[in-house]
């Protein structure tokens, strides 16, 4: 079944270096386990709720067992500390279409 990776997070002030360390490890890896870029987009305003995300990414993946398989590889996990200095807060989930009726 093929799944959305969804993630959101909100970058920390001064934290480019480590956003462009993380983002070129991270999108290698996600793309190498079979993920398709959807697209990335930034947060104009929060309509209902407060504080949303700065940013939102989604990519699509065959199935779960690739966005596992890439969040537990080495090499991501390697990019896990620079992930933690460039964002406040990061959020991810995996999500999917209902099953046809």
């Amino acid at each position: 079944m093929t799944v959305q990776l969804i993630i959101m997070g909100t970058r920390r002030p001064d934290s480019d270096d480590h956003y462009a360390a993380y983002g070129g490890v991270a999108l290698p890896v996600m793309l190498a386990a079979g993920g398709s870029f959807i697209g990335q987009y930034g947060r104009i305003d929060d309509l209902v709720g407060d504080d949303g995300p700065q940013v939102v990414g989604i990519m699509e993946f065959e199935d779960e067992a690739a966005v596992r398989a890439a969040f537990n590889s080495p090499e991501y996990q390697a990019a896990v500390p620079d992930r933690d200095k460039a964002f406040e807060r990061f959020n991810v989930i995996l999500a999917a279409a209902p099953p046809a009726a």
